[in-house]
């Protein structure tokens, strides 16, 4: 991923990810989603650890379980395509933040995944404010796709 852009990545549809016609198994492309989605934090600057539980003695007590998940096809993912992969994010409300994840070939739409996540305390379990670093790299995503779309 380039790192002027975090909102973009690249991925190699590879053997592994398909099945034995040689089309893209659909449970990759959740996978997909949400590794991009970890990817783009890291190169905008967000830790790993500053986000996913790694340890219950971790500063931020704040997890990110997904509410809702949905994947459209619109072409067959094939072996050895080269896949453009854009994000999406869009704010919700307080508590909930939405990934739409758009998988292109050759400025053709292949698919897309719409992740929705909600911002939970997991001492109590109850809904949570977002953390600030989610607000910020969600408003700074929507200002990069503005601009771009300028």
């Amino acid at each position: 991923m380039n790192p002027e852009n975090w909102l973009t990545l690249k991925r190699n549809v590879r053997f592994g990810d398909c099945d034995s016609a040689g089309v893209l198994h659909f449970h990759n492309l959740l996978r997909w989603a949400h590794e991009s989605w970890e990817e783009s934090l890291e190169v905008y600057g967000i830790k790993s650890e500053d986000i996913f539980p790694v340890s219950i003695f971790r500063k931020n007590n704040t997890i990110f379980p997904i509410i809702n998940c949905e994947v459209k096809f619109f072409h067959p993912i094939k072996l050895g395509q080269l896949l453009t992969i854009n994000l999406l994010p869009e704010k919700k409300n307080n508590f909930l933040f939405e990934i739409k994840t758009i998988f292109i070939n050759d400025k053709v739409k292949l698919a897309e995944c719409t992740i929705l996540h909600c911002s939970v305390d997991s001492m109590s379990s109850k809904k949570a404010q977002l953390p600030e670093i989610i607000d910020l790299w969600i408003e700074a995503s929507n200002i990069k796709n503005i601009i771009k779309e300028c």
